[in-house]
């Protein structure tokens, strides 16, 4: 049950990292995206949209599994 508790955090943790990170300075101003002309596009919103989206559905996971860990918990008490 510790590894599924661990997972369900570590889903929640890398959803905050995905929604918030992408917005921020730290994102537009990184020296691996400057270089590259390719890889510029990381500033486009629609690929900041996309991973911030990503981020959701790890939350949406995390929150999901600590839910089903509540009631399995719950059911072990009955």
């Amino acid at each position: 049950m510790s590894i599924a508790f661990f997972f369900a955090l570590y889903c929640i943790e890398a959803g905050l990292f995905f929604v918030v990170v992408p917005w921020t300075h730290l994102w537009t101003m990184n020296p691996l995206l400057q270089g590259e002309p390719l890889l510029a596009l990381a500033a486009n919103p629609f690929l900041r949209g996309f991973v911030s989206g990503f981020g959701v559905i790890h939350i949406i996971i995390g929150i999901n599994d600590m839910l089903r860990l509540s009631q399995a918990r719950r059911a072990v008490r009955e």
